[in-house]
C-alpha cells in the first residue's frame, strides 16, 4: 500500500463520512464482532424506487471496521438496494485498497456491510 493511500485511510479514520445517527430512519440494524470488540449501528433512509437516500452510522472498533464503514457509507448512498445486497468481500477490499485481507480481519472488513444488509432485509419483511 502506498504512503499516499495510507494517508488517505488515516484521514478517513480521523474524519469518517456519515458518522451520525439519522432522525426518523426507515431501518436500523446493528452488527457486532465479539472477537475484536467492533460494534456498528447503521441507519438507512430509502427512496420510493429502492435507492438508499441517506445513511448514517455510529459505533466503534478497529481501524479496518471504521474506515471500511466510512468508505462504504459514501459508496452506497444513492445506490439501488439490489446493488448493495450484491456487494462482496472483494468489493470491500477494492474499496479500501487492500488486495487481500488476512483471514483474522475479514470480520472487521465485512461488519459494516453486514449491518447495512441487515437493515435492508428488515425493510423487506
Amino acid at each position: 500500500m502506498s504512503d499516499l493511500y495510507q494517508a488517505v485511510l488515516l484521514d478517513e479514520l480521523r474524519h469518517p463520512q456519515h458518522k451520525q445517527s439519522l432522525p426518523d430512519p426507515d431501518s436500523v440494524a446493528r452488527a457486532v464482532n465479539v472477537s475484536c470488540g467492533d460494534d456498528l449501528t447503521v441507519y438507512l433512509k430509502f427512496s420510493s424506487d429502492q435507492t438508499i437516500l441517506d445513511i448514517g452510522w455510529q459505533g466503534n472498533g478497529c481501524a479496518i471496521a471504521q474506515v471500511t464503514m466510512s468508505l462504504l457509507s459514501a459508496h452506497i448512498q444513492g445506490k439501488r438496494v439490489k446493488d448493495v445486497m450484491a456487494l462482496t468481500q472483494s468489493d470491500l477490499e477494492s474499496l479500501i485498497g487492500i488486495k487481500q485481507i488476512s483471514l483474522g480481519r475479514v470480520k472487521c472488513l465485512m461488519l459494516g456491510l453486514e449491518a447495512v444488509q441487515r437493515a435492508i432485509q428488515k425493510t423487506k419483511k
